[in-house]
């Protein structure tokens, strides 16, 4: 890319994974990796532009927030819809755009680029296979917005905190799962996806946060998993909304 020989553009390094992963098949320990590497090389450059998959790419923003503990850089996650080998893609102009963000604007937070909106990594989510404005943070202003200019909404980023240092924690591997709620869902299935060795998990209810709760062998299967010491987080299974209101 011509491009990114140009004056304005920062100096980078570029470190590549072997072997290269489609990114639905990352797993915890590829985060972890990808951290440490932000750790080891913290103190040698300005920010960190992660290039991701757009299938899981949300679950690495939502997660490396929470492993690089006293972030004072920005950590940068961008991709494309069509590939950069393509003539017409969107990876031009993500990957340029990112590469700015990291490395002249001080925010320290993990932030997802994506089609002119800087996000807040632990509040992206995918909302779109096919368009190019794939990512949003429904409950949340962006961090920033790209068009003629960057504004960067500076209110809303957060202050740095901590040392100079980052460090990243020990990720256990712990059996965690996800389950919808659906009219009719079975108590045995609800009881068979709880079955040991699980440890978590995330159950997607109605509304926000409701349940069958007339049936009385899905209340005991669930009962039943958290006397075994089962952790069992209830959220809501329908999209938000947005609640924030446009400034001017």
């Amino acid at each position: 890319m011509p491009e990114l020989k140009h004056r304005s553009m920062p100096s980078f390094t570029i470190h590549e994974y072997a072997p290269l992963l489609d990114s639905s098949n990352m797993t915890p320990r590829e985060w972890v990796k990808i951290a440490n590497d932000v750790a080891a090389n913290y103190d040698d450059y300005d920010g960190f532009l992660v290039l991701h998959g757009t299938d899981t790419m949300a679950y690495t923003a939502s997660a490396l927030p929470f492993l690089l503990g006293g972030l004072r850089k920005p950590v940068i996650i961008t991709g494309s819809q069509i590939p950069l080998c393509e003539i017409r893609n969107d990876a031009r102009e993500n990957l340029i755009t990112s590469l700015m963000l990291a490395a002249n604007y001080s925010i320290p937070e993990v932030c997802l680029y994506f089609g002119g909106k800087l996000l807040r990594g632990c509040r992206s989510t995918k909302v779109s296979a096919d368009g190019f404005a794939a990512f949003d943070s429904p409950n949340f202003p962006p961090l920033g917005t790209v068009g003629i200019d960057i504004e960067v909404n500076w209110d809303l980023v957060r202050a740095a905190r901590g040392t100079k240092k980052i460090s990243v924690p020990e990720l256990e591997r712990p059996v965690v799962s996800a389950l919808r709620l659906f009219p009719g869902i079975s108590p045995e299935l609800v009881r068979n996806v709880l079955r040991p060795p699980l440890q978590g998990l995330v159950l997607e209810a109605y509304g926000v946060g409701n349940g069958p709760d007339q049936d009385r062998a899905f209340i005991g299967a669930l009962s039943e998993a958290t006397e075994r010491g089962v952790v069992i987080v209830d959220c809501t299974s329908t999209r938000p909304v947005r609640r924030w209101r446009a400034r001017g």
